[in-house]
């Protein structure tokens, strides 16, 4: 019998993902402190997931028989890709990140939370099905980690840079479909879940409304410790500028 969304199968590798992360994530906050360790985790970490994301498409390519499906023609398999390189070649807080890391956060989550390809095969232990769980995991993991250990910090001053990374996946997926007769690429003219009208075109504008909450509960959040817990000296003097006042 194949596994199924919230069956047994399904339900103990996000048990086992979920403890492994608050684990992970609870000992690197304690121990890992300096830039250099944190810069090797988080490297560490992508270079985990480019395997993941790798072993993944070269998987669908050898078992279904055609090369093109090497190319991601979906958000979360080029999101993975994208996140893995992004910190294994970029620099600390770069401009890809402030794209990629919030989409793959939502979709890591969303597509472990409802894997529509878990019973695609007749065990979880198919190397396309356990791959596809392993880097939606560690993609989500990934983004936790990143802003866990300051690699990137929320800016809403570069929503830019999601227009330019969301033109770059719309301009690849119509490469895919008109050159290499990849049907459902990134969801542009097929749903996100058969029967639905998820496409792109309903699925970003959702989007872009969760980002900008996102940013807004960040930005209210932020100012209000600032007020709370100055952090350098011209704070503690106007700190108590306005208490005397």
């Amino acid at each position: 019998m194949s596994p199924k969304i919230f069956g047994t199968e399904h339900l103990v590798f996000l048990a086992i993902f979920v403890v492994f992360m608050i684990v992970s994530l609870v000992l690197i906050k304690k121990f890992v402190k300096s830039e250099k360790a944190k810069s090797i985790m988080v490297r560490l970490v992508a270079f985990v997931l480019f395997a993941f994301i790798a072993w993944n498409r070269i998987s669908i390519t050898v078992l279904r028989g055609n090369w093109n499906r090497l190319i991601p023609n979906t958000f979360c398999g080029l999101d993975s890709l994208v996140i893995a390189l992004a910190v294994l070649f970029g620099k600390k807080n770069n401009g890809v990140l402030h794209f990629v890391v919030y989409v793959t956060f939502v979709g890591g989550l969303g597509t472990l939370l409802y894997p529509d390809f878990i019973d695609t095969y007749n065990s979880i232990f198919h190397t396309i099905t356990m791959s596809g769980l392993l880097h939606h995991a560690f993609s989500l993991y990934l983004c936790i980690l990143l802003q866990m250990v300051g690699w990137i910090t929320p800016n809403y001053k570069k929503w830019k840079n999601l227009i330019v990374g969301f033109l770059a996946y719309i301009t690849l997926g119509a490469f895919l479909m008109s050159v290499l007769d990849v049907k459902t690429a990134f969801y542009i003219n097929e749903p996100l879940i058969d029967g639905t009208i998820l496409n792109i075109w309903v699925l970003a504008p959702i989007f872009a409304v969760g980002y900008a909450l996102y940013m807004f509960a960040y930005e209210f959040i932020t100012k209000k410790k600032w007020r709370k817990k100055p952090k350098n000296s011209y704070q503690i003097i106007l700190s108590t500028l306005k208490k005397d006042i």
